[in-house]
């Protein structure tokens, strides 16, 4: 039997032993003291209804046990399980267990039914040894040329003295820190759940390798082969991409955090939920670039283009963004709270849902945006050409719009509570008589 220490192993044995022929307990005065059911009140029949008869999980799975009647119906009686392989493994009717050996195991449910016989089910259950390997091949994403054994730490290092050739090795899962793969070559390998932090992979070829889910903090790229890598769920916090060409790219879910994008080509690169915090990106272009809920707090964004670039639900708190050109970028729900805007190029832009309460806007181009359901209050927008603006559902509470050109935008619904229009051209403004709290504005 295994798994399961000596003495808890024989106390499992034991209950196990009383339950089945002891669970009605000691009689005191005609009473049970100890009964858990009565045999009229147990089922007659059993049935395993989790997991499913001939499944296969891998080593350390937690899978859950349940017996049921053969009606569906709960049981609250007792029941005994066993494997096989490993002996008993539970005594209730429902559990969780992550704990089997690897191999095909017979699990057994056995319980007292309701005439006093006993009852029982069992299925058939395949443990496999866990390795990343193993796990990428059962979703069918990994090549049959890959080894499912990774490679000992030992042997890459005689590798990394001779000829450095990875290609089509297996590295996953090990602790590669702070080595020199520096030309080395690593095409096609599977290099996934690693931690490669602090080394070194200049002039390397990475073309094709698997990196999901490996530490790559720090680690030096200049002048690697990248070409079909795919950075989706890497860490790779704190380092340096400039002068990189990274065009149609994946980095969905990556963490790009305090990393450096000096003249870095981003264009059409899938940055969906990206963590860029405090990340520096200068004169790097990103057209048509995918930054849907990708955060970029704290980050410093100067000269950079994000023309039609898709930033949904975007985390800029915080930013500091200068020189910037989100022409026709949409910025459906971007947290701009407490970021600092200056000489920013925004025409056109849909900031339906934004948050830019409480920000200097005068150096921003804002001509024909799409403020609906933007939250502008406390803002000044002063001195702008604002013409053809959709301020729909908007809150201006106490926003700043004196002087601004505000000829033929629409202001239905939007809440205008202490809002400054003073000298501003409302020239064929739409529904401004729909806005709400006119009375409380100034300059009206």
């Amino acid at each position: 039997m295994k798994n399961i220490p000596g003495k808890n192993k024989w106390a499992m044995i034991v209950l196990a032993v009383f339950f089945f022929f002891g669970f009605n307990g000691c009689s005191d005065g005609g009473e049970s003291k100890t009964r858990i059911g009565t045999e009229s009140s147990q089922p007659a029949s059993i049935r395993v209804s989790s997991p499913a008869n001939e499944a296969t999980y891998f080593t350390g799975k937690e899978i859950l046990f349940e017996a049921t009647t053969d009606d569906g119906e709960t049981i609250t009686a007792p029941v005994i399980w066993t494997s096989d392989l490993d002996g008993p493994i539970g005594m209730e009717s429902r559990f969780k267990y992550k704990q089997l050996s690897a191999g095909t195991h017979t699990i057994a449910a056995r319980m007292k039914g309701g005439v006093g016989n006993d009852v029982s089910d069992r299925i058939f259950l395949t443990i496999e040894t866990f390795t990343w390997a193993a796990f990428y091949r059962k979703n069918n994403q990994l090549s049959p040329r890959i080894s499912d054994e990774a490679m000992a730490v030992k042997d890459v290092d005689i590798i990394l003295k001779t000829t450095k050739n990875f290609d089509r090795k297996n590295l996953s899962g090990l602790d590669m820190s702070a080595r020199n793969f520096s030309g080395a070559s690593f095409e096609y390998a599977f290099m996934v759940h690693s931690d490669f932090s602090n080394s070194d992979f200049r002039h390397s070829n990475l073309k094709n390798a698997a990196i999901e889910y490996s530490n790559l903090t720090n680690v030096k790229l200049a002048d690697a082969e990248l070409s079909g890598v795919d950075f989706s769920n890497a860490n790779l916090s704190k380092v340096d991409f400039g002068y990189m060409y990274l065009s149609g790219f994946k980095m969905t879910n990556a963490n790009l955090t305090g990393c450096t994008f000096f003249k870095t080509n981003l264009s059409y690169t899938d940055l969906t939920k990206a963590v860029l915090k405090g990340a520096r990106l200068k004169q790097t272009v990103m057209v048509k670039a995918n930054l849907t809920g990708a955060d970029l707090s704290d980050a410093r964004i100067d000269r950079v283009k994000f023309s039609k670039a898709r930033l949904t639900n975007a985390n800029l708190t915080g930013s500091t963004i200068r020189n910037v050109i989100f022409v026709g970028c949409n910025l459906h729900g971007v947290d701009f709270t407490s970021a600092k805007l200056v000489d920013i190029d925004m025409n056109n832009a849909d900031l339906t849902g934004a948050q830019l309460s409480a920000l200097n806007l005068k150096k921003v181009i804002l001509f024909g945006a799409k403020f609906t359901d933007c939250n502008l209050s406390g803002s000044d927008l002063s001195n702008l050409n604002l013409v053809d603006s959709d301020f729909s559902n908007a809150q201006l509470k106490g926003t700043n719009l004196s002087n601004t050109n505000l000829s033929r935008s629409n202001f239905r619904n939007a809440d205008l509570d202490g809002a400054n229009l003073t000298n501003a051209n409302l020239e064929g403004a739409l529904n401004l008589d729909k806005a709400l709290n006119l009375e409380s504005v100034v300059g009206l």
